[in-house]
């Protein structure tokens, strides 16, 4: 069995003009809409990002939510996934990162 080592891939470049804060998108999954609303609003109060996009889809027996913010670094938008997820019918949150995107 030979080996081949795979080259290292180069760093992802942020097109020209493009804004280099991160944007996080966020997927809330919640038993209605009230319950992925009330915890949305709650997370954007405390942690003062800015609300790029909203939508609410229903998904079977859920409602499931894409919250884009920003105004964020890494940890800020971990620690409000943790907060969203702690909200009253939600059933699970997952955060994207973004850079360059807005």
């Amino acid at each position: 069995m030979t080996l081949q080592l795979s080259q290292v891939p180069e760093p992802v470049q942020v097109a020209v003009g493009a804004d280099p804060s991160p944007t996080h998108v966020f997927l809330v999954a919640a038993r209605h809409a009230r319950a992925a609303l009330r915890a949305i609003e709650d997370g954007l109060w405390v942690s003062g990002a800015e609300l790029l996009g909203l939508t609410l889809r229903p998904v079977g027996q859920i409602v499931e939510a894409v919250v884009r913010l920003g105004n964020l670094d890494e940890p800020q938008a971990e620690r409000l996934a943790a907060r969203l997820a702690q909200g009253l019918g939600v059933q699970g949150v997952r955060v994207e990162h973004h850079w360059g995107l807005k």
